[in-house]
């Protein structure tokens, strides 16, 4: 059977499997895929670390014993680990079950891929069983996009747990939400999902013009911006005259953008005064057509976060990375 995958300038996102929590204490509505065991099996959280690579968190993993480095997004929730063909794949020895295609940003056609299933992820103090994963080639050119890394994973944490990124301290922290109680003072944003896949928050923005835009933007954990802003949909935001051109890749490709200042920007309670943005449209990211554009890393980065997809809250409190000031 052939599924098709979407690939969002910098993160993969695809089709939401169904699957069984083998811990039922844990989750009263098992979402996750495959199962998972914690070494300490009555904390109520665990703490893994990671480390920023090339602007990406990136978390020490075994693959079926195998060292393995895997980035981390949740752009949209799905279920495979997806290898990006590097040499771990063949040391992997996979046995395809099905074709895919992935999709997004680019000129190019969709790179074919296949999927495998019965990953185990081991990380510290918690393995996951029971793992789908999408391989793409070699020559597709994702190992070389992103080196240093063998691929990347989103449900295997988001459907299982409540996390929280702690960016002053380099750490991953697994709620169980069943456990969880948000005890802090920052903002609770309520989070939408779209059919589309993804998910958005309310955002605010204003122009240089003064123009002011109040509505929702998607989240994109693995965006390299800190906003994108959506052109040619009915919100008609126009591209300022003094924005300059630029480009990224996808996995389509190279996707023309284009560069240049706004006002203002507001997440919550907190505001960005003059900050650089990114200007593009549906081929150029993930752009729900209905919202204001995609905010990214460098704006998350700015916060502790907590993803509650079970409650579709997302819990925003600044750290010591938080600047008024985004360039």
């Amino acid at each position: 059977m052939k599924k098709s995958f979407v690939f969002a300038a910098t993160i993969l996102v695809g089709i939401v499997l169904n699957s069984q929590e083998s811990d039922a204490s844990n989750v009263t509505t098992p979402k996750g895929p495959g199962s998972y065991e914690m070494v300490n099996k009555s904390s109520a959280s665990i703490a893994i670390p990671f480390k920023m690579h090339n602007g990406k968190p990136l978390m020490d993993v075994e693959i079926n014993d195998a060292k393995a480095a895997l980035m981390i997004d949740n752009g949209v929730l799905w279920d495979q680990v997806w290898l990006f063909g590097s040499p771990l794949v063949e040391k992997l020895q996979l046995s395809p079950i099905g074709e895919s295609g992935i999709e997004g940003a680019g000129e190019g056609d969709p790179t074919m891929a296949y999927t495998s299933s019965n990953l185990t992820l081991k990380f510290q103090g918690i393995s996951f069983f029971e793992q789908p994963v999408l391989v793409s080639p070699p020559a597709a050119g994702f190992s070389k996009m992103f080196p240093g890394t063998d691929g990347q994973l989103c449900n295997t944490f988001f459907r299982h747990f409540i996390v929280e990124f702690d960016f002053i301290q380099n750490e991953i922290i697994l709620h169980k939400p069943a456990q969880f109680e948000y005890k802090g003072t920052g903002s609770i944003l309520d989070m939408h999902v779209t059919e589309s896949g993804t998910y958005s928050v309310p955002f605010t923005f204003k122009m240089q013009d003064g123009k002011t835009f109040n509505h929702r933007v998607d989240i994109d954990f693995g965006g390299i911006y800190a906003f994108k802003i959506a052109l040619n949909n009915k919100h008609d935001i126009q591209l300022p005259k003094e924005a300059k051109s630029t480009f990224s890749y996808g996995a389509q490709g190279r996707a023309v953008e284009y560069s240049g200042k706004i006002s203002s920007m507001k997440i919550g309670n907190y505001s960005f005064e003059n900050p650089t943005v990114v200007f593009g449209d549906e081929k150029t990211s993930r752009i729900h057509p209905d919202n204001l554009g995609v905010i990214g890393l460098p704006i998350f980065m700015q916060f502790n976060i907590i993803f509650d997809y079970f409650n579709n809250k997302l819990y925003l409190e600044p750290n010591a990375n938080y600047s008024t000031a985004i360039e």
